[in-house]
């Protein structure tokens, strides 16, 4: 082979190579450009706004919203967009109410239950997306780490179908009671424990100057609010809660019928007419019910045990030596707590449109939520870094009652509101980074011993009742009339009492009871 052709060789092989190279290369980078530029995938979930300041004022475009598809995105290797869609909570069943009947139906939307009153026969109607094949193909962590019981809760499932994610408490109940302990050391009483303990401390209280303001009068020894709520703390001292059933004679009932519901009225009377709770009990609104709590004139008030991973909200209170304390409730002649009825822990729920385009994609966003990522974790904990918290030698600097972190409701709305997971607060994250940790975990130990059993716990609503909100036991009720009645002596308790109960099973109480003695017998095999 001549010396001229060997070097033409040579010089062909390795411009072919070259030219082989530069295509690969050439490929990958397209490849590289096609990946890095494909189209995020959408995943708009609509909720109300819970009040929150934060989330009244939101923008699609949110920072919030932004790192959480940044960590999904990084997580999956797929790029997302994930936002919330926030409407007013003053309104939000109403829209509902109005996008169905207009078939606007959201793909990913927040409610209350599959079969909430905006949407009741949305799973009849075919409106639901069936979910358990696609979180048996997509949501390992779904199936790990949400519990066997919240699966079966009728606001999650009907007939053994699941139709929605279960949006969880933190823990399976929530509730405990809070007090001023300051005050209580200030009268150098020990903590409650009888009822005729938590009577005492309520008599001192309304008795004496605890706030030192120069009146006797303006403190509230148990401070309640409009239709009950966060007021029903000593119902189930009486075996009498209005949120539970029993089973007697061969029905099953509501307490708010029991003869126990007297006694426990009863009691409340007692509390109204000593002064023991606030005047306005009957209108008084949550905000009000707060601010009356942190202006320092509460002694005592029903409320979550997330609250105290900032000291009962110590931060709140216009006296700067206030401080909290909890407890778990009376306890009965039997040495038990009958606080409060024992639940799923299933707060709310997410449905997903039967006419969702990527059904498996928000399906593999609610198992993320629930994976063990630690990226994630942080996020619902603390926030963004460089924005909530920082990051010094490896250790997390994060301050919860920090500016950035309380106004507008901030923290709250990246730990709870946009959290599908659930309530960060009680993560041990948050629990472990606070000065409160020892007074939060007597409180998280109080709700698992503060509950009684109670086997309505799994039964759907009732058709009437869904229909029929007078049935009852909050504002607009036939019992909250009752109620009223009685505590403002318009009434005696005894014939209000009768007369309600009558009242009650004419207006459909008695197709209740036998709806849902039906369900009993059968879930129970009775």
């Amino acid at each position: 082979m001549s010396k001229r052709l060997l070097i033409f060789l040579i010089t062909a092989i390795g411009t072919c190579t070259l030219l082989t190279a530069c295509q690969g290369a050439d490929k990958a980078l397209k490849q590289s450009e096609s990946k890095s530029s494909k189209k995020p995938i959408d995943i708009t979930i609509l909720m109300q706004d819970g009040g929150n300041q934060y989330a009244q004022n939101i923008t699609e475009d949110d920072k919030y919203f932004k790192e959480m598809s940044r960590l999904f995105s990084q997580y999956t290797g797929t790029p997302y967009n994930v936002k919330f869609e926030m409407v007013s909570s003053s309104i939000y069943d109403k829209q509902l109410a109005i996008r169905f009947a207009s078939g606007d139906i959201p793909e990913v939307m927040w409610s209350s239950r599959i079969d909430n009153p905006s949407h009741p026969n949305a799973v009849e109607d075919g409106v639901f997306l069936e979910l358990g094949p696609l979180i048996d193909k997509y949501g390992p962590n779904l199936k790990k780490n949400i519990p066997p019981e919240a699966w079966k809760d009728p606001r999650v499932s009907k007939n053994g179908k699941v139709y929605g994610i279960p949006k969880m408490s933190a823990l399976p109940n929530m509730l405990v009671l809070l007090y001023r302990k300051d005050w209580l050391d200030k009268l150098g009483m020990i903590e409650p424990k009888t009822m005729d303990d938590y009577l005492a401390f309520f008599d001192a209280i309304k008795n004496l100057d605890m706030n030192g303001d120069g009146n006797t009068s303006d403190e509230v020894p148990f401070a309640m609010r409009k239709g009950l709520a966060f007021s029903e703390a000593f119902f189930g001292y009486f075996g009498a809660h209005p949120d539970a059933w029993q089973y007697r004679d061969g029905r099953f009932v509501p307490n708010l019928i029991v003869p126990e519901m007297k006694d426990a009225i009863r009691f409340y009377k007692m509390l109204y007419d000593k002064g023991y709770v606030n005047r306005d009990m009957f209108t008084m609104k949550d905000n009000d019910w707060g601010d009356l709590i942190h202006q320092g004139k509460v002694g005592m008030w029903f409320h979550q045990v997330q609250v105290l991973t900032s000291g009962g909200q110590e931060y709140l209170f216009t006296d700067p030596k206030a401080s909290v304390g909890v407890l778990p409730g009376p306890v009965n002649a039997q040495g038990k707590v009958n606080l409060v009825p024992e639940r799923t822990g299933v707060n709310n729920v997410y449905t997903i449109s039967a006419n969702a385009a990527h059904p498996e994609d928000i399906i593999k966003f609610f198992d993320w939520v629930h994976s063990d990522d630690p990226a994630k974790n942080k996020f619902f904990a603390y926030g963004i870094e460089g924005v909530n918290y920082k990051v010094t030698n490896g250790n997390v600097e994060w301050d919860p009652n920090a500016k950035v972190n309380m106004d507008k409701g901030t923290r709250a709305f990246y730990q709870v509101m946009i959290n599908p997971a659930g309530d960060s607060r009680m993560s041990s994250l948050v629990i472990n980074a606070g000065k409160f940790a020892a007074l939060t975990q007597k409180g998280i130990e109080y709700t698992k011993m503060n509950f009684f059993k109670d086997e309505s716990m799994y039964m759907p609503t009732p058709d009437i009742l869904k229909a029929k909100p007078e049935l009852g036991y909050r504002d607009g009720s036939l019992y909250m009339d009752m109620f009223i009645k009685v505590l403002t002596d318009r009434e005696p308790l005894e014939t209000a009492f009768d007369k309600f109960v009558i009242d009650w099973k004419k207006q459909g109480g008695e197709q209740v009871i036998q709806e849902a003695t039906k369900w009993y017998k059968s879930y129970y095999k009775k």
